[in-house]
């Protein structure tokens, strides 16, 4: 999926409702190429009536992940790097851990306390490419996404490394329990392009 240079809010893709049961973790993972220099960038975001539960913000010297506008900060990668790189992100509520994965391997373990026993709420919208200020929109065109997603996937549960490593190293993602990237191809919006392998 080509997310084009030229910023702009039409472009992204969506799905409503997206979620059909609440989830206390969750796997995430994607194959992302991204050009340098271009600042933040929003890659996923899932908002619900009760807040925007979900988000995945790249900049050129981190990358944020929010759960329930809690923040888990990862300095360790740099995905600016204009080359194919698979990133996955796994969460639960129990402590309030996520763990970054990179290209397969284990990268780095952030804990936020303050997403313990919360719940991503079941009916909101995920989106792709763009942050929702309000449910479904709200969105500024400088955090739109411009570069290539492919195989965006999520599970209602906390993937092993072994899982995870496959992925990247098979370069075949099966399909997730909660988001299925197939089900995106034909859900885009403006002039994002769907290239087939």
């Amino acid at each position: 999926m080509v997310f084009p240079e030229l910023r702009s809010t039409e472009n992204y893709a969506m799905k409503n409702p997206a979620i059909t049961s609440d989830l206390s973790q969750l796997s995430l993972c994607f194959f992302i190429k991204l050009v340098q220099d271009q600042g933040d960038q929003i890659v996923v975001s899932y908002a619900s009536e009760d807040s925007n539960d979900l988000t995945v913000e790249i900049y050129p010297t981190r990358t944020d992940f929010y759960v329930d506008f809690k923040l888990f900060r990862f300095t360790s990668i740099n995905l600016y790097d204009d080359t194919w790189q698979h990133l996955c992100l796994t969460w639960e509520n129990n402590q309030g851990v996520m763990k970054l994965y990179k290209d397969g391997q284990f990268t780095e373990q952030v804990t936020n306390h303050a997403t313990k026993n919360y719940t991503l709420k079941a009916g909101g919208f995920l989106v792709l490419g763009q942050e929702q200020d309000s449910i479904g929109g709200g969105f500024d065109h400088n955090q739109t996404f411009h570069g290539r997603l492919a195989s965006v996937n999520m599970w209602d549960k906390v993937l092993s490394e072994s899982d995870i490593a496959a992925q990247y190293i098979n370069c075949s993602v099966p399909h997730g329990s909660v988001i299925n990237w197939s089900l995106f191809k034909n859900l885009t919006r403006g002039n994002v392009a769907v290239e087939e392998p």
